[in-house]
């Protein structure tokens, strides 16, 4: 018998997202708690995040970038609350080079530190990496528009996933969740 052991990351609660984020602030790594609020924000992976320079995202309006991973045109509306944040943490950053990239840490760094900070604010029993900011933006807007079908198809499209069925995996859509759409009959007609 062959077992299957998962390795992907887990999706954070917004309170899990704030702990970690003012972790960052407190130990003065902006970098790091900007990355937090950009994953989450934008649904991108580190691979594309990791490539913006402050020139591409200071006052605009749109983001617009050729996906690492599938190659795919993609833009992105930058809210006002994201637009805030950069100039904030630009600010906070000592206004670094225009031209220069915004996160500088490779991969295994970056996923070290959320792991240390995870740890350190109390998230123990989840698996934390930079995937995990864009999974939990995904879960957020998955549960911020009452689980609706509607929104869960243009996630999974936005996530340019190659299925539905990987969606829902990506989500933590669990059986027990599917299971309780059917509580809605708990009547007699």
């Amino acid at each position: 018998m062959t077992t299957t052991i998962e390795k992907t990351s887990d999706y954070l609660t917004t309170d899990e997202l704030k702990r970690l984020n003012r972790y960052f602030q407190k130990e003065q790594n902006y970098q790091m708690a900007l990355l937090i609020e950009f994953g989450f924000r934008t649904l991108l992976r580190y691979s594309d995040i990791s490539r913006f320079t402050w020139e591409n995202v200071l006052n605009k309006d749109e983001l617009v970038l050729n996906e690492k991973k599938t190659g795919k045109k993609r833009s992105i509306k930058v809210g006002a609350v994201l637009k805030s944040l950069l100039l904030e943490y630009y600010e906070l950053i000592q206004q670094p080079e225009l031209q220069s990239t915004i996160f500088n840490y490779s991969l295994r760094h970056t996923n070290r530190l959320l792991q240390f900070g995870a740890r350190f604010v109390g998230i123990r029993k989840k698996r934390v990496s930079s995937h995990s900011l864009r999974k939990s933006g995904a879960r957020f807007l998955y549960e911020e528009n009452h689980r609706s079908e509607d929104v869960f198809l243009k996630i999974s499209m936005i996530l340019n996933h190659s299925s539905t069925q990987v969606s829902r995996r990506y989500l933590g859509i669990t059986k027990e969740e599917i299971s309780d759409v059917f509580a809605g009959f708990d009547f007699v007609l």
